[in-house]
């Protein structure tokens, strides 16, 4: 397949996953504008953010989600990863996002000293309890009133 065809895909298949109900808990950066090029606007505009990591499942390769990890290693001793994910309504409750960020934490470990920070809005506890289950803790001096960010300090 070429780059053009894997394009198109990646823009058919994200266009199933942004449904509203993935989309409103997303900050207004994230929201999908269809004024302004809609998916295809969408996706150049998170990969200018920094590495976008597609999910798939495995028996079927259909793309489920996908997660954003921003590296700023100019903000601190030790460098600071963001991270933001998104998935399927398909695929909410299945412990997925637990297996990501899982992973990311095993993947960074071999890095040395990292902030994992990851922001979620304060509508969003589903989000919230995903990030404290998998380690991360409230950082109330980062917080703001519409968000809450959650740390997780690799060593």
């Amino acid at each position: 397949m070429d780059d053009i065809q894997e394009r198109q895909t990646l823009e058919v298949s994200l266009s199933a996953i942004l449904s509203e109900r993935v989309l409103e808990h997303l900050p207004a950066p994230l929201q999908l504008d269809h004024q302004k090029g809609g998916v295809r606007s969408w996706i150049d505009a998170r990969a200018e953010e920094g590495q976008v990591l597609l999910v798939s499942w495995k028996h079927s390769e259909e793309l489920i989600g996908l997660m954003i990890v921003a590296s700023n290693s100019e903000a601190a001793e030790s460098p600071v990863i963001h991270i933001g994910y998104m998935l399927a309504e398909t695929a909410w409750g299945q412990g997925i996002a637990s297996e990501l960020l899982r992973g990311l934490v095993a993947a960074v470990r071999n890095e040395g000293p990292t902030r994992l920070a990851g922001g979620v809005g304060r509508n969003n506890p589903a989000s919230a309890r995903v990030l404290q289950k998998a380690g991360f803790v409230l950082s109330p001096d980062t917080s703001t009133a519409e968000t809450d960010m959650f740390v997780y300090d690799v060593q």
